[in-house]
This record gives structure tokens, sequence and C-alpha cells, in this order.
């Protein structure tokens, strides 16, 4: 044990004095190298020899003398590392021509990895810059799953809203529209978006502008609650009247309160959370209350009451009290325990939930239906007694959808941003197109509408163009969402999320996608690039390996070469009193040397490789009408890395020649021939 400790002592010792050596000589060539560059800018413009140190040096002069006295300390009987570092330059120098070509060798090694895994870099960059921009990494599209019944609506916009790191959902609505112009007339897609989503989305047109509607609600209104063109007012009722049954799903992370009644007054019997898929419940009349969306202020009573909607239901509860989680199986989050009867089973109770934080779908179902009757054996009850419900053959026809023709709000603006594809389906030129006018139409099916049986076709207006963007093979154009929205449209497309840092979004999804939506993004592409181009700069890297491997047996075969040309140098040495110590310390400063100067001009040849290629292609692109490419790019910790490895590889190949020069013996040295 105590050889182990002993062996382990003397590693350490070795190792320490290894870093001390390899940072004195890093020191020592950076602030020689320095000095050389100065003189060398003196005379390039013919100043005085004896011209006064820079600022910087004068600065640091002084540091570097007292960083040098203490790596060189504890050395009173031994040479000097810094003569020892100043004869391995020397013996260098006495051997330019090789030395030279060592150190191209390894440059060009080190200068292979640098260019090549530059170009992946660079490639990298160009591709995530042409693909997005920086404010989209932040950004997230939602749309419902096929064949969902979640539905995209303002409560679940106001729900996303509130989610932390959300700082806006802006709704989108997609229709077809029916364009006529110049007795020519086609059907193209049409968005119904805001200001913000065209700008918070890049869109710069090409000539003209974007419109600034932001506006969500049509100012124009007959009734309360009615918007023009679609009669939507609100609904009459009294408190714990029924109005549908519903299935519901608490946002994930919310607790709910549930009271004894439907008003923000009755007493709170507890609270309950999300469980794993949609529950049943009653949608009421009771209330009202306050909420960013109208369920809290959804009608009135017959005296003018404002009621609001709530949800009827059979819950598990618990109570509000701070606990323990670790010690009280019972707690959850720290301030909620399960509420449990005599026999320790959890409350499950009838109680009143306002409608939020939560996601409601209606069923379709009148309160109360019974479809059918069993009795306890299992058999069907007698027939007399049940309702039977015919089934329509398989010859029946589907529902017909009623068409509705609307007429679009008063207050619309009526301007259009069209895509050049639409542009060549009109037959207008780019230049002339700001300011013509065109009619169009905008069928509604579907999803979008309250009554999916229903059809909404506006009556044809007149659109102006006010801008033209460069995007799509498809034709398409935008208009103000309030122009659709008038139209009676209740659900959305989709929506863009956006949130206040890229973090944030990660979460924000998760949470989103918890709810039952899909969400898209940019950054997933980005992640998909960036997976794509580190496996490519790996391949680079590995390319410049081997001529790094090359050069690396070049320097190995320079340094044994060197070492058996001064055998008899080396005996001499020996013989004059210098230690084994440092005789190795000599050969391993030939080495760093040699490896360090590699790594800064291989650096150096492989950034300039890649700005001269990348200047290449620009002149290319630029004489047909492209913009300037860099496909060359270098991180700064890469260039550390680098450097750090050119150490590596000159200390890796010294140390085989070194430890070979200390056993040579004195005597045989001075005979050797």
């Amino acid at each position: 044990m105590t050889k182990l400790k002993l062996k382990f002592k003397q590693v350490m010792i070795s190792g320490w004095k290894m870093i001390t050596f390899t940072c004195l000589l890093i020191l020592y060539l950076i602030t020689e190298g320095t000095s050389f560059l100065e003189k060398g800018v003196a005379k390039l413009f013919k100043r005085q020899a004896s011209i006064q140190p820079t600022r910087l040096m004068r600065y640091w002069q002084p540091i570097y003398s007292r960083v040098i006295k203490a790596l060189d300390s504890g050395r009173e009987k031994s040479i000097s590392r810094i003569d020892l570092i100043e004869l391995s330059v020397f013996n260098l120098k006495a051997k330019k021509t090789r030395t030279m070509i060592t150190i191209g060798g390894m440059a060009i090694g080190i200068g292979a990895i640098v260019f090549l895994v530059s170009i992946g870099y660079g490639l990298q960059d160009l591709v995530v810059s042409r693909v997005t921009r920086l404010e989209e990494m932040s950004q997230a599209n939602v749309s419902p799953q096929a064949g969902s019944k979640l539905r995209l609506n303002d409560k679940t916009l106001s729900d996303f809203t509130n989610l932390p790191e959300v700082n806006s959902a802006l709704p989108v609505i997609t229709a077809v529209g029916k364009i006529s112009y110049q007795n020519s007339v086609t059907d193209v897609a049409v968005y119904g978006v805001t200001a913000d989503y065209l700008h918070q989305s890049a869109i710069k047109p090409l000539k003209g502008k974007i419109f600034d509607n932001n506006q969500l609600i049509s100012a124009t209104k007959d009734l309360p609650g009615q918007v023009a063109g679609v009669s939507t007012e609100l609904k009459m009722g009294e408190i714990n009247e029924e109005i549908n049954q519903v299935e519901y799903l608490i946002n994930p992370g919310v607790w709910v309160r549930v009271r004894s009644g439907p008003s923000t007054d009755a007493e709170i019997i507890g609270y309950t959370k999300r469980v794993e898929g949609y529950s049943q419940a009653t949608e009421v009349w009771g209330e009202e209350y306050l909420t960013e969306d109208n369920a809290g202020k959804a009608g009135f009573d017959e005296e003018g009451n404002a009621l609001g909607k709530w949800l009827k239901a059979g819950v598990l509860l618990w109570q509000k009290q701070a606990c323990d989680t670790e010690t009280q199986g019972d707690c959850e989050d720290g301030k909620y325990l399960v509420n449990r009867d005599e026999d320790g089973i959890q409350i499950q109770k009838e109680g009143y939930i306002g409608e939020i934080n939560l996601t409601v779908n209606y069923v379709n179902l009148k309160p109360g239906q019974v479809l059918g009757t069993t009795d306890e054996a299992g058999e069907t009850s007698n027939n007399e007694n049940i309702d039977w419900v015919e089934i329509a053959s398989e010859a029946g026809v589907v529902t017909e959808i009623k068409l509705q023709q609307v007429e679009l709000s008063p207050d619309t603006t009526r301007e259009a941003v069209v895509n050049q594809a639409m542009l060549d389906v009109l037959g207008l030129d780019v230049n002339e197109a700001v300011g013509k006018i065109f009619s169009a139409s905008f069928v509604v099916v579907g999803e979008l509408l309250e009554d999916q049986n229903n059809k909404i076709e506006s009556v044809p207006a007149e659109y102006t163009i006010v801008g033209v963007i460069p995007e799509g093979k498809n034709p398409l154009f935008y208009i103000p969402f309030i122009d659709l929205r008038s139209l009676g449209i209740a659900n959305y497309s989709q929506a863009k999320i956006n949130t206040e840092t890229q973090k944030g979004l990660v979460d924000v999804r998760k949470q989103i996608e918890a709810m039952g939506y899909i969400t898209q993004s940019v950054a997933d592409t980005v992640s998909q690039i960036n997976s794509l181009f580190s496996t490519a700069r790996t391949f680079f890297a590995l390319l410049g390996m081997v001529a790094l491997a090359v050069a690396a047996l070049g320097m190995f075969n320079t340094l044994t070469v060197s070492l058996l040309e001064r055998t008899r140098e080396v005996g001499l040495m020996k013989a004059m009193g210098m230690r084994s110590e440092e005789i190795r310390e000599l050969f391993l400063t030939e080495s760093i040397v040699m490896g360090f100067y590699g790594g800064i001009l291989g650096i150096i040849l492989g950034i300039l490789a890649g700005k001269l290629l990348s200047l290449i292609l620009t002149i290319f692109a630029l004489s047909r009408g492209a913009g300037l490419i860099n496909i060359s790019h270098v991180p700064f910790y890469f260039v550390i890395l680098i450097a750090v490895l050119s150490l590596g590889v000159g200390i890796t190949t010294g140390i085989y020649p070194a430890r070979r020069a200390t056993k040579i013996s004195a005597l045989n040295a001075l005979r050797y021939e």
C-alpha cells in the first residue's frame, strides 16, 4: 500500500511539473511571438529599431516576469527552464529547413481539420438562416388533431395566453376564396389573419405594404352579442337551468374550485384537478363571473341580469391545506390533501365549476336522454317502455348541408395581400398589381362553424390588392382576420403561439400537446438540421485527422532523427552535469514548439481557405443575382480545442524521443560515431 501511495505521489509530481512547464513554454512563445510581430510592423513602416513597446506590452512585461518566476521556482540547483527553452529554440533554428518542413506538415494537418469543420459550421448557419429567423425559434403553430373533438376558439386562445412564457396567441382562419377578375373565375386558398401575425411570420412584400388591421371582433352590432352578418344573440335563461350535456378536460397543472352552487358566493366544497380522459358534465346557467372569454357572461335572465355558464359534475375532492409530500402520501403540490370519508375512500361529490382553465366539448345530447335500459341480469327490459332509435340504412343519405349566404360586415377594410402565384392566375404583373381590384366570395364549412351541418358563402365583395409577397408555388392571399370572422365563424383553423424565450417554447408545447393539440415549430426543423450537420462535421473531422496523423508521424520522425544526430551532444551535456529531467524537458520543448506553431499556422490557414472559398462562391452568386454566401464559420471554442489538440500532438510525439534521450549513457554517447 505504501509503494502504491509513493508511486501515485510520483505520478502527481511528474504531472504537475509537466503542466507548469507547458504553461511556461506557452507564455514564452506568446510573448516572443508578440514581440517579433511588433518588430516586424516597425520594420514594415520603417520606424526606428529603438521604438518603444506598445502600451499592452509595457503592462504585460511585469506580469510576465512574475509568472515566469513563479513557474520556474524551486530550481536553484538546476538550469533555468527559460534557458532550456532558449536552447531548444536555438537548436530548431540551427536546422531551419527541417524545422519548417515539420511545422508545415503539422500546419497542413491542423488546417485540413479547421477548413473541413468550418465548412460544416458555415453550411449549417447558412441553411438555418435561410430556413428560419431568430424570432421563429420561439414560435409554434397549434392545430387540432384530425378527427378530434377539440376546437380552437376564443376560450382556447385565452387558455394558451394564460400559460407561463406565452406572449400572444394569434388565430388563423383558412377558407376557400372564389376569385373573379376580368370574367375569369378560380378558387384559391385564403387566410384570415391579423397584421401582427404577418409581422411575426416575417412576411415582407415585394411591392406595396401589409395591411395594419388587428381587429378580432366586429365593431358593428345590431343587438347585444350580435355580429353583423350572422346572429349570435346572447341567450336567455335562468339560474340552474340546464343548457346541454358536455364533456370537459381540466388543463394540466391546474386546481379548480368546486362550489356548492353556480355562484361565486357559494361555499367551496373542495378542489379538483385533471383526470385521465374527458369527464361528463351538465352545463347550466349560473351567476356571472370574470373570464377572458364569453363563458362568464354568456346570457341574461328575464330581469336583464347577466348569466354565466357553469358545469355541474361529480368530481373527486381535495382540501386546500398545507402538507408535506414526502411524509404524507395523500399530499399533492405541498398544499392539497386528499379528502377521504370514514372508510378511507376519497370523496366524490357533485358540485359546480366555472368554465375557466378547462376545455369543454358539446356532445349534442339532450339532458337526461336515455337510449336504452337493462335489468340486473343483463337482459333488455319490457319493450313497451323503451323508445327505440332507428339506425339509417346503408342507402341512407348523409344529412343535407344547409347553405347560407352572408354579407361581410360593413366595417371590414377589404384589403388583400397576394402572392406571386396568385398574380400569375389573375394575369397581373408584379409592378402593376398594387391597387388592382378583384371580386371575392368566401366559402366556410365544417369544423369552423358551431353547426357543422351548415355551409356559409359570403356575398361577393370587391378587394383591393395592397401588397405582393414572394412566397409559395400555390396561389393564395391574406385578408384581415375580421373579414372572415364576421361571417359567423366560431372556431379557428390554427393559432400561432409566441413565447418569451426559446427554452420556454419547449415547456409551452408540452403543455399544449397535453391538452390534445398538435404543435409544429421551425425549431423542429432546425434541430434536424443541427443533427445532420453534427454528423457531417464529425465525418469531416475524421478526414482531417488522417492528415494530422501523417503530420504527427513526420514530427515523430524528425525528433527521432534529431536525437540520433545529437547523441554525442546529449552525452556531453550529461558529462557536464545536466540531469535526465532537464534533458527530457529540452527535447519536449522542441516537440511542443513545433506543435504549437504548427497549430497556430494551421488555424490561420484553415480559416483563410474557408474565407477564400466563400469569396469565390459569393462572386459566382453575385454574377447570378444572388446575395452574399458565407460557408465558413469557426466558433471560438473550436479554435481553443484545436490549439489544445496541437499541443497534445506535440507533447505526445515528443515523449518517446525525450525518454530515450534520458536513458543514453554519457560514456557511450561520447564514444558514439
